[in-house]
């Protein structure tokens, strides 16, 4: 073969062990265009061959590392795992890309190695399935006075290192049941009731430990509003015994039999007038800004968002 000819075969990528653009620098190839497999250009990569054990019957649509995965699809092993395991009907549509990518030290399968689904493996999943038990088959925590879920369910799933929703216009996050035009009450997919109002749990580090109910923004304000009206009325009965106590002083303080003797009502009352009603003069002020600034709907730092919003 004349060096010409081996160069053109290995710049068009068919040398499979010139994975990266790097390697046909290496090998000092003249590179007159955008070598093949190699990814560059969102061109196609010289990847490992995966050999997905997927499920007898199931449908695969496969373009590189990405997966249309339909049918009985488990999110563990597909012989053993999942509802379809013993019979039930647990179609599912399962995408996925980066098939068992943290595999072997992050290096991804081996050639030919055989691979099953694997949440905790795989780069990034959506998973839609007519009858799963989700949390346990994503390992996610549940609290110990939540209702255990008897049976399984129909589920949506997303996972990946980042998921994002995005709406332009809004985005709900609904749960409970959805009463039609007719009358009709919905119910689950097993034709099950669904309770008024099912949770919506926010958990960071899939951890229940200290989980607890969110407070109601409008709620909270007026819990605060009555509070400072609270601390307002212990105020004024604070600023009027300094003055009751100044007046009193004032005659209490002059002894008629010794009027050479110093009065105490004079230092006394001083102190009061600077170190008590003053004080609570400025606590009455910044209490009213307090209450302008967090709990108003002008204020600048209110504690209400006009954005976010539940119940």
């Amino acid at each position: 073969m004349s060096k010409e000819k081996k160069n053109k075969d290995l710049i068009l990528g068919n040398n499979r062990n010139l994975k990266k653009a790097q390697d046909f620098i290496d090998q000092g190839l003249p590179i007159n265009g955008v070598p093949t497999n190699t990814g560059l250009f969102n061109t196609p990569l010289n990847r490992t061959t995966i050999r997905y054990n997927s499920p007898v019957g199931a449908k695969i649509i496969q373009n590189q590392g990405a997966f249309i995965t339909m049918g009985q699809i488990p999110l563990g092993p597909t012989e053993t795992s999942g509802y379809g395991a013993i019979g039930l009907p647990a179609e599912a549509i399962d995408l996925v890309v980066g098939r068992g990518t943290v595999l072997n030290n992050n290096t991804g399968p081996r050639e030919g190695e055989p691979v099953n689904n694997n949440h905790m493996a795989d780069a990034a999943r959506i998973y839609i399935c007519r009858l799963t038990d989700i949390d346990k088959e994503l390992n996610i925590e549940s609290g110990d006075k939540d209702p255990p879920i008897i049976g399984g369910r129909s589920a949506v799933a997303a996972k990946a290192d980042l998921v994002r929703l995005v709406g332009r216009e809004g985005v709900k996050i609904v749960t409970g049941k959805i009463f039609s035009t007719s009358g009709g009450e919905e119910k689950n997919s097993l034709g099950g009731t669904i309770s008024p109002a099912p949770k919506i749990d926010l958990v960071a580090g899939n951890n229940y430990d200290n989980v607890q109910g969110v407070a109601l923004g409008e709620r909270t304000e007026e819990c605060l509003k009555e509070l400072n009206k609270l601390m307002g009325e212990i105020w004024s009965a604070v600023y009027w015994l300094g003055l009751l106590q100044t007046g009193y002083n004032s005659v209490v303080a002059v002894n008629p039999l010794t009027p050479w003797t110093a009065a105490a009502a004079p230092p006394v009352n001083m102190g009061i007038y600077t170190r008590v009603l003053t004080s609570l003069y400025n606590t009455r002020t910044s209490s009213t800004l307090w209450e302008l600034n967090y709990l108003n709907k002008l204020g600048s730092t209110r504690i209400v968002s006009s954005n976010v919003r539940t119940n």
